[in-house]
């Protein structure tokens, strides 16, 4: 079984319509097309696979352990009050 590629996007911000998608070895290619994006005056985000993503996928585990492992580690921070994971109010840092 080939292991999922990771891919960086090129959103607009209104719509949700991917407009631009390629692998994450190419990353600055989304960033080069957001930018001429945004010089059209559209609202642009990129969406780029975050670390547990990365680690997740070069894993090989699925959909599901995926999502396991990210609830498992948002629970895990969110135990951790008053720690580099907090602001001051005790709020998560986003």
């Amino acid at each position: 079984m080939e292991k999922e590629k990771l891919k960086v996007q090129v959103l607009d911000v209104t719509t949700k319509q991917v407009l631009f998608e390629c692998p994450l070895e190419e990353s600055e290619r989304a960033y080069q097309h957001a930018a001429q994006m945004e010089e059209l005056g559209l609202d642009i985000e990129v969406l780029s696979p975050t670390l547990t993503d990365s680690l997740s996928t070069s894993l090989g585990l699925g959909k599901e352990a995926q999502a396991s492992y990210k609830k498992s580690l948002e629970e895990e921070m969110d135990s951790h009050e008053g720690s580099c994971c907090f602001d001051d109010s005790g709020k998560p840092v986003q």
